[in-house]
C-alpha cells in the first residue's frame, strides 16, 4: 500500500471515529427534543405553541448537522468501486422515470439525447446513479429562480471513452463562486450540505475520469464528465478531449 493509500485509510478510520462521536449526543438531543413536543401537545396554551415552533426548527437543524456529518463520513471514506457491466441506457431512463413527477410539479422539462453503445460498459452503477442525482438535483434548483426551465442529459460513447453532460437553463454560476464549485462544504443553498458537488467529483475521479463545468449567469450551467468506458481500457485523460470536441449547444 503507497503512503498516500495509507494516508487515505487512516483519514477514513479518523473520520468514522468522528462521525460516531458526533453522532452519538445528535441521537440524545433528538429523542430529548422529540419528547419535549411530546409533552407539549399535551398543553394548548400561548407558550407552549411558541415552545414547539422552537421545537421543531431545533429538531430541522439537528437532521441538517446529521446530513453533513453523513455526507463527511461517506467523502472521507471514499468507495470500494463495484464494477459491473451496466445498461446506462436503462440506468438513465429509470432515473428520469423516477424524477418525473417532481419535474412536473416544478414546471422542469427532461430529456435525454442518447447517441453510441451505452448498454455494456463498466461502470459502478450506484455511484454513476447517485453522481447523476446529484447533477440533477441541483439543475433542479438552479431552475426555482426561474420557475421552470429544461434539463437535458447527454450521454454518448466514442471508442472507449464515455462522455456524460447535464445541462439546465437555470440561474448560473456566478464567477466569484467559479473555483469553489467542487470544494467540501461550499454551498449556495440554505439547507446545503455542501458535499453533493465534492462527491460527484470522487466518484467521477475514482471512475479514472474528470469532471468540468460551463456556466454563465442568468443562461444555465452545463456540467461535462468524462469517463473510460472500460477501466482495462484506460487510457491518458487528454485523449477523453476528443469526445466533447462537438458537444452541442445549451438547450
Amino acid at each position: 500500500m503507497s503512503k498516500a493509500s495509507s494516508r487515505l485509510e487512516f483519514l477514513g478510520q479518523l473520520a468514522g471515529g468522528l462521525a460516531h462521536e458526533i453522532k452519538n449526543p445528535l441521537s440524545t438531543i433528538k429523542l430529548t427534543l422529540q419528547l419535549l413536543d411530546e409533552d407539549m401537545q399535551k398543553e394548548d396554551s400561548p407558550t407552549a405553541q411558541r415552545a414547539r415552533r422552537k421545537i421543531e426548527v431545533l429538531l430541522r437543524e439537528v437532521k441538517h448537522l446529521d446530513d453533513i456529518v453523513q455526507e463527511f463520513l461517506h467523502f472521507a471514506r471514499g468507495h470500494d468501486l463495484k464494477l459491473a457491466r451496466t445498461d446506462l441506457y436503462r440506468l438513465i431512463v429509470e432515473l428520469f422515470e423516477f424524477l418525473g413527477d417532481e419535474a412536473r410539479r416544478r414546471n422542469i422539462r427532461i430529456h435525454f439525447d442518447a447517441d453510441g453503445k451505452l448498454d455494456d460498459l463498466v461502470l459502478d452503477p450506484t455511484l454513476i446513479r447517485q453522481a447523476l442525482m446529484n447533477l440533477l438535483k441541483n439543475a433542479f434548483d438552479a431552475l426555482d429562480e426561474k420557475g421552470g426551465g429544461e434539463v437535458v442529459v447527454r450521454a454518448r460513447v466514442k471508442g472507449d471513452l464515455l462522455g456524460l453532460e447535464v445541462l439546465d437553463t437555470g440561474c448560473g454560476i456566478a464567477e466569484s463562486n467559479m473555483d469553489r464549485m467542487f470544494r467540501p462544504y461550499f454551498t449556495t443553498k440554505k439547507n446545503g450540505t455542501g458535499m453533493g458537488l465534492a462527491m460527484v467529483r470522487r466518484i467521477v475521479e475514482e471512475h479514472g475520469g474528470q469532471i468540468t463545468f460551463e456556466s454563465e449567469a442568468g443562461k444555465g450551467t452545463r456540467f461535462i464528465i468524462l469517463l473510460p468506458a472500460d477501466p482495462e481500457k484506460r487510457g491518458s485523460l487528454k485523449s477523453m478531449v476528443a469526445v466533447d470536441e462537438a458537444p452541442g449547444e445549451q438547450p
